[in-house]
């Protein structure tokens, strides 16, 4: 769900979508440079350069606030974290730039970059569906709390932050700190941090050696939640509103900074 399974890759579909959009724009560059002009196969691979860039610039500007703290951490854009229109304005003022020293881009630029934004936009725009207009929900399940009790995933009132997660997966033990910090930021958005297939007391060894607190964190030793969402692999963060309706996913490790987006959004 939200995933796409390509044997061990596992890629969230939004970043499939945007991977598609760039291929149409490297391909066609290529395409027409042999057809018409062999400087448009380097604007093509700079322009692709430029939007990526532009749309990672654009989400840390906007987040500006959360990478002060670590600067670095900007770097990382595999944790996710792009605005794209951003980098759709930076690659057109690119092309705009280039145009004026060649102007075989005039014709041609135009017609690779709408085929390019038509292969992002329309799968994700139009064929992916909305939450709400689904039938996916929380799944009704009552799971083990680590501090003992049950909690139902289902329960609704409140907008909920499913993270599925192991303590053997190092892209999940780097963002949990990011999950304490916001489940202690934002109490009226629950966040539930359901471990798969492991003990109680691997569980809890773990987030007593790192300090990490115990609350919202969920047992789920049968892997239940996992296939009632079809998680395609660890970790994955999943959104849902009030009434229980997904609203997001994540695939793969989320920064902090995209966490409190995601978080924004439900709230």
């Amino acid at each position: 769900m939200g995933a796409l399974t390509l044997g061990p890759l596992v890629l969230s579909l939004d970043r499939a979508y945007a991977g598609l959009g760039f291929l149409v724009l490297l391909v066609g560059a290529e395409w027409l440079a042999r057809r018409a002009n062999p400087s448009v196969a380097a604007w093509g691979w700079r322009a692709a350069a430029v939007a990526f860039v532009g749309a990672r610039l654009g989400f840390v500007a906007t987040h500006a606030t959360d990478f002060a703290a670590a600067p670095l951490s900007a770097l990382a854009f595999w944790q996710g974290g792009f605005a794209a229109w951003w980098g759709v304005a930076a690659a057109a003022a690119y092309t705009a730039y280039e145009a004026r020293r060649t102007p075989a881009l005039r014709r041609i630029a135009p017609v690779i970059g709408a085929a390019a934004l038509l292969a992002w936009w329309v799968p994700s725009g139009l064929l992916a569906p909305v939450a709400q207009d689904t039938d996916v929900v929380a799944p009704a399940l009552n799971l083990e709390a680590l501090e003992g009790g049950s909690v139902d995933l289902a329960a609704t009132g409140s907008p909920t932050v499913v993270n599925v997660w192991a303590t053997w997966c190092p892209p999940c033990r780097r963002e949990l700190p990011a999950f304490a910090a916001v489940a202690a930021s934002t109490p009226d958005v629950r966040v539930l941090l359901v471990n798969q297939g492991e003990a109680p007391g691997t569980v809890a060894t773990y987030l007593t050696r790192e300090g990490l607190p115990t609350s919202g964190v969920l047992l789920d030793r049968r892997q239940t939640v996992g296939t009632a969402l079809q998680v395609a692999g660890l970790p994955t963060t999943f959104a849902f509103d009030a009434q229980g309706r997904l609203v997001d996913v994540h695939v793969g490790e989320i920064s902090a900074p995209a966490l409190r987006s995601m978080v924004a959004a439900l709230r």
